[in-house]
């Protein structure tokens, strides 16, 4: 199986991440980026667990739709179903978009 690799955006910093197994849950992968280590040792992405008014953020990652050019978010479970980059049509070499999402404490 050849090299999976995507191309993850978030506050105008932009990292080219292997993603070792590209069938695994989004919210699994989700859950690894955010645990990501650099070369230097901290961590890649800083994800705040609160937004400026104290509202607690979950992140998704999300896809430019360049027909009406917005981000549209790729929800991690839909229904009970967990989704996958391929639910999506994610290909090796993609960009995609760390989008945070407040929800209502």
């Amino acid at each position: 199986m050849e090299d999976f690799f995507l191309n993850i955006i978030y506050k105008n910093k932009k990292v080219r991440f292997r993603i070792v197994n590209p069938e695994a849950p989004l919210s699994m992968l989700m859950n690894n980026l955010r645990h990501a280590i650099g070369k230097d040792g901290r961590l890649i992405f800083d994800f705040p667990s609160i937004d400026e008014t104290g509202a607690p953020l979950d992140y998704f990652f999300g896809k430019e739709d360049v027909e009406v050019n917005e981000i549209r978010v790729l929800r991690p479970r839909i229904g009970k179903a967990d989704q996958t980059l391929a639910d999506y049509n994610i290909q090796n070499g993609d960009t995609l978009f760390l989008v945070p999402d407040p929800f209502p404490g």
